[in-house]
């Protein structure tokens, strides 16, 4: 249990330096987002993917060990969890599996935070994007741009007084 219980730590450190690192990535992606650059902004998704699937080998692996453990506490796999191990953890083991959890949940949490920032920001972005177009385009009824229901553009479309005609 206690090679085990090395493991899972081990793992949990792993895990915890991914998501720092995956941290670091959404200050890059805001930045990359409020400065407008999509080249760094590909760039920095592709690197959060990799990541994302980082994280996957290291869950799948604890995943594997929880079980390990679990016959050896006699608990079913479902019902173990990082909190319940460390209850059947010697008082050094414990300490640090609840020092990494803690990390863990702190980070998850500043991560879901700073994605919700993102999101907004890509949100605004988009209706800027979608405002300033109108504009140019000189639509009176924004409305008025949608296609039918068939598929093609509306009939009774008004005609551009804009800068530009939609038609590039």
């Amino acid at each position: 249990m206690r090679q085990a219980l090395k493991e899972l730590c081990a793992m949990l450190i792993e895990q915890k330096a991914v998501l720092s690192h995956m941290l670091e990535l959404s200050k890059q992606e805001r930045q990359a987002i409020s400065s407008g650059d999509s080249v760094e902004l590909e760039s920095v998704v592709r690197l959060q993917l990799r990541e994302l699937s980082q994280l996957g080998r290291i869950e799948k692996r604890r995943a594997a060990l929880n079980d390990a453990i679990a016959s050896e506490l006699g608990i079913t796999g479902q019902k173990l969890t990082v909190s319940a191990i460390a209850l059947k953890a010697k008082p050094d083991e414990r300490k640090e599996i609840v020092a990494l959890q803690t990390e863990l949940t702190e980070l998850v949490h500043q991560h879901n935070a700073l994605n919700l920032e993102n999101r907004e920001l890509i949100k605004e972005h988009l209706e800027y994007s979608e405002a300033m177009i109108e504009l140019m385009t000189g639509s009176d009824d924004p409305l008025n741009n949608f296609y039918g229901a068939n598929g093609k553009a509306t009939g009774d479309r008004k005609t551009s007084t804009g800068l530009f005609n939609r038609h590039a």
